[in-house]
């Protein structure tokens, strides 16, 4: 049998959130006799502890990413923290680099390495692999900004065209957006749920024990923490109406959460509501939160591809979510979920009402949302698409046509 190839996957941020879990997973699926992984991240934090519990070899090299996502971008008026970001670039360029070769050597394995980036973000790791003449696959999990003028995406496009040797976008709408690259050079592989772990038939309760919750008093269930960009702050002005007009009705709320955040809901408006409000932090027991959620919820202010949509459908959980582009490939509209203007409270408030007050309906739209999830966001069959792509990778990116 042949030594495994090495594959080094490079992520970037410090939080746990859809990008590291997405990666675990994947993790999760590869056949260790064909492929030896490490991870390297930029931060050091609960996303590499999260690769350390699972066993990977992790090396952390710390530095900053260039995020120029819908999600983080660096408005005009940020420009000398951009400026900053760029010069630090250059060190973080050589450390990567070092890192690189250190994770080669660490290995007696002969057959070439992969470099596996887990974020548009990642020029500078991009630039650090291809000087050592390394293959690419770059995961595109982001919309890009368009920013101001359009003159960053299009830098970063030739970046992604010009240093990848495949890339992988989590939708169609994420492929899009990043112009000319050759069919052959690019895919479009969902994210996926592994059935084991989110399991429509897993016992319920747990997260009503812990929280005080009665057996009939409905949970609505957000996991984007305080992110405005996953709605956050949309919710929380749905919050007087929804809370008000379900009187039994509870809201959790897990992820991270800011400091300015909890003080919004300490505030006047939300007091009366205080005890219905229930703020978890950051969790990595998922399937224990959706077995018990009424209705997930996903009222993102930007075009996104959304993992709790995806999970809560695995869950048979019916879910209300934003009208936005990468959320529309992941369900069919009123049959696995309710879409509504994003921005808009009164309209999310009662979307999210309705379908509580109609348990014939909720039900149904959670059966057809498992039915839809296992059709597209199979775990193994998800990640071999991934792990064909590296059985095509050439050994050296300079013999790439």
């Amino acid at each position: 049998m042949n030594a495994p190839r090495l594959v080094i996957y490079v992520h970037h941020e410090r939080a746990l959130g859809g990008a590291p879990l997405s990666l675990l997973y994947l993790l999760r699926q590869i056949d260790r006799a064909r492929y030896a992984p490490q991870v390297l991240c930029l931060r050091e934090g609960p996303a590499a502890e999260l690769f350390r519990k699972e066993g990977l070899p992790v090396r952390v090299v710390e530095g900053s990413d260039l995020s120029h996502t819908e999600l983080v971008w660096f408005r005009w008026w940020q420009f000398p923290k951009l400026l900053a970001r760029l010069l630090l670039s250059v060190p973080l360029f050589w450390r990567l680099r070092r890192a690189l070769k250190a994770a080669i050597s660490s290995v007696a394995i002969q057959n070439p390495t992969i470099v596996h980036l887990n974020s548009s973000t990642l020029v500078v790791a991009a630039l650090a692999a291809r000087s050592l003449a390394l293959p690419v696959v770059w995961h595109i999990r982001e919309p890009l900004a368009r920013g101001c003028i359009g003159f960053r995406r299009a830098l970063l496009r030739l970046a992604i065209r010009a240093l990848a040797d495949h890339v992988i976008a989590i939708s169609r709408n994420d492929a899009a957006q990043l112009g000319a690259i050759p069919a052959s050079r690019l895919s479009v592989i969902y994210n996926f749920v592994d059935f084991a772990q989110f399991d429509a038939n897993m016992p319920t309760g747990a997260l009503r024990k812990e929280l005080d919750i009665a057996p009939n008093a409905p949970i609505f269930l957000f996991l984007g923490g305080s992110a405005r960009v996953k709605g956050a702050e949309v919710l929380l002005q749905a919050v007087p109406a929804l809370l008000g007009g379900l009187r039994s009705a509870h809201l959790v709320i897990a992820g991270e959460i800011s400091a300015s955040f909890r003080l919004k809901i300490l505030g006047a408006d939300l007091a009366a509501l205080r005890k219905r409000i229930h703020l978890l932090g950051a969790r990595q027991d998922a399937p224990l939160l959706f077995a018990d959620a009424t209705v997930v919820l996903f009222p993102s202010v930007v075009p996104h591809f959304a993992r709790p949509v995806i999970e809560a459908a695995a869950m048979a959980k019916p879910v209300v979510a934003s009208d936005l582009d990468g959320v529309r490939e992941l369900v069919l509209r009123n049959e696995t979920a309710v879409l509504v203007p994003p921005g808009d409270p009164v309209a999310l408030a009662q979307a999210i009402m309705d379908l509580a007050q109609d348990a014939p309906r909720a039900f149904r739209l959670g059966q057809q949302g498992l039915a839809l999830a296992r059709e597209k966001f199979d775990a193994r069959r998800n990640a071999a698409a991934t792990f064909a792509i590296y059985a095509q990778l050439p050994a050296s990116c300079n013999a790439r046509p």
